[in-house]
């Protein structure tokens, strides 16, 4: 039987149900908590805890939620990768990985003024090598993008390093993507971690050090979640090449600035099919910027694709509320430095 914490609900109530697994092993007697906010020490919005299959169900208003798991002894800790999910009138079956909780060690740091956090990122108990983690100060984006300071990949000892900061609290998200990249979605099978222990603090005139361990995303339940959820708000069309030719493989992105590729942009569609069709669903009305392009992150690279939309002279784009806008067509190209 479940466990459910206590929590007057609307008749509208939802549920967000799964199982919390350490290794491959169902984990009994974990609780589970739904928090508005991606902090784990925030007050949760309700709380379950697993049965002997590992199971739990929590009962919600519709919202967005970023799941958390601890064990009784305070030892492990659990996080779901698609952190944080949105609940509507659908319920969601959202999976849990147990991860040890490390100890946070602290010493002298040889500079007064300033911080310093380093670490090792494992994935199955071991160093994980390729992976990048990245300093946010606070969650108002979803702990998405570059964040306030990003690490060179990992070598092959799993080790990170940051110095210089300074004496504030801050979250760590760590990620290895299969591809390669360094910024951008992390999609199923890829690897994400978040500290247990976050916010971290990080006083001025002390090194810490800690272990971030990773867990493999696991398949959603849609293919939008990456990219946005489904909108009345939308632009549909083609991406084509400079001789009208559809293009596979980009993304169209919708940026609320001119300026584009540092920071995250309010909008972006999965990649394009063979027909060079996309749908870019936008978050509300408004006026955004319109352009396609290969890859995330910092701005366009020589040799990747990249076009922005045309029929404006500043590629800005003002639709209303509610609106689909259908039949856009965005020319990409080589980038050249010439």
């Amino acid at each position: 039987m479940l466990m459910v914490g206590l929590l007057a609900l609307p008749a509208s109530a939802a549920v967000i149900e799964g199982r919390v697994v350490d290794g491959e092993e169902p984990a009994a007697g974990v609780r589970v908590a739904a928090h508005a906010d991606l902090d784990p020490g925030s007050e949760p919005v309700n709380t379950a805890i697993s049965d002997p299959d590992g199971l739990y169900r929590l009962e919600l208003p519709p919202g967005r939620y970023a799941l958390f798991g601890k064990s009784a002894d305070g030892r492990r800790f659990a996080f779901s990768g698609r952190n944080p999910v949105r609940l509507a009138s659908s319920d969601l079956w959202i999976g849990l990985q147990l991860v040890p909780v490390g100890e946070v060690r602290r010493r002298d740091y040889d500079d007064a003024y300033s911080a310093g956090l380093e670490g090792v990122v494992t994935f199955g108990g071991r160093p994980l090598a390729g992976a990048v983690v990245h300093l946010y100060l606070d969650t108002t984006e979803g702990l998405k993008g570059q964040g306030y300071r990003m690490s060179p990949p990992t070598g092959s000892d799993g080790r990170f390093y940051f110095d210089g900061l300074p004496d504030s609290d801050y979250y760590l998200v760590a990620r290895w993507r299969s591809n390669g990249e360094l910024v951008g979605p992390v999609r199923t099978g890829d690897r994400i971690g978040f500290f247990a222990g976050n916010p971290l603090h990080l006083a001025a005139g002390e090194l810490v050090s800690v272990a971030l361990p990773l867990v493999e995303k696991q398949a959603s339940q849609g293919s939008r979640e990456t990219f946005g959820e489904a909108s009345e708000t939308r632009v549909e069309g083609r991406v084509v090449d400079a001789q009208g030719r559809p293009v596979a493989g980009v993304h169209v992105f919708a940026y609320t600035s001119r300026v584009i590729g540092h920071q995250r942009p309010a909008a972006l569609s999965p990649p394009t099919g063979d027909d060079g069709r996309f749908r870019l669903d936008l978050p509300a009305g408004g006026t955004f910027y319109v352009g396609a392009r290969q890859r995330y992150g910092d701005s366009p690279a020589p040799g990747e694709l990249f076009g922005m939309f045309d029929e404006t002279a500043d590629h800005g784009l003002t639709i209303a509320a509610g609106e689909v806008r259908r039949g856009m067509r965005i020319v990409v190209e080589p980038v050249s430095l010439e």
